[in-house]
């Protein structure tokens, strides 16, 4: 049993990306594949996003007509319940971008890559070294979508589950021995939540700030993850899987009439 719960420990770090090509230890703000979100603050946009289950609305363009003959028109830009550091016909470009590349990504692997993260840890590999690294904290999957061209874009909850980033988790525990708390979305308050981290982070020199953006990030192994991790005790008690490790203790003998079975 013990060698197998190492084993499925073993099988889980595997799946991690830990380099620094992902964006989820090496995070990098970019044109088309993030955009960070300046309103609402962050614990406000995860009670409304989460505990509301509220969709929530980007600015959206609106055509003003001076006459009924509709000579002359205007496009003013309508406030919606988020706001971007981005301009408007920036934002648009960059939401189309996000809806197009998570749309593909869930067509074509089954697999939600669109994010909304929660806190960012300002860290750095030594003492030594002079580069920050920037990694998200709190993973919370969404979707956006849009009606049409003068709609807005609307952003919601995904059914996928909220976690603190694994692969940062990971990272930090095994570089430096430093275990971050689990976060349960149920029973922690995200900026409570989010101030703990951040004594840590200072016990170690780090720094954590309250930045919120809407993001790519590449968990194409992540369900693998997950499905070792919530399946432990299946994994466990599974015949076939402990006979995989070297462990035949509860292997079902195979009957002799099979041998010669004419399939």
């Amino acid at each position: 049993m013990q060698n197998l719960d190492l084993k499925i420990e073993l099988w889980k770090k595997r799946l991690l990306d830990l380099g620094k090509r992902n964006r989820l230890i090496n995070f990098k703000e970019t044109k088309r594949s993030n955009i960070l979100i300046k309103s609402p603050c962050l614990g406000d946009l995860f009670s409304l996003l989460v505990y509301e289950e509220k969709s929530l609305k980007f600015s959206s363009p609106s055509k003003i007509t001076f006459d009924e003959y509709e000579e002359e028109q205007s496009v003013i830009n309508v406030k919606g319940d988020i706001e971007t550091n981005h301009n408007f016909s920036e934002q648009q470009r960059t939401l189309k971008s996000l809806r197009a590349k998570a749309k593909t990504s869930i067509e074509e692997q089954g697999i939600n890559t669109l994010y909304l993260t929660f806190g960012m840890l300002n860290w750095r590999e030594n003492n030594n070294s002079n580069d920050i690294i920037l990694s998200p904290i709190i993973l919370v999957p969404v979707s956006l979508r849009i009606e049409s061209i003068n709609e807005p874009y609307i952003l919601s909850l995904h059914n996928d589950e909220i976690v603190f980033n694994p692969s940062l988790a990971y990272k930090i525990e095994n570089d430096f021995g430093v275990v971050f708390p689990e976060f349960n979305e149920h029973e922690d308050n995200i900026t409570k939540y989010i101030s703990k981290i951040s004594k840590i982070a200072k016990n170690n020199n780090w720094q954590v700030t309250e930045e919120t953006y809407l993001a790519l990030l590449s968990f194409l192994k992540i369900n693998m993850y997950e499905d070792l991790d919530k399946n432990k005790d299946k994994i466990v008690s599974n015949p076939i899987i402990k006979s995989l490790v070297g462990d035949y203790s509860d292997t079902i003998q195979v009957p002799t009439s099979f041998n010669n079975y004419d399939l």
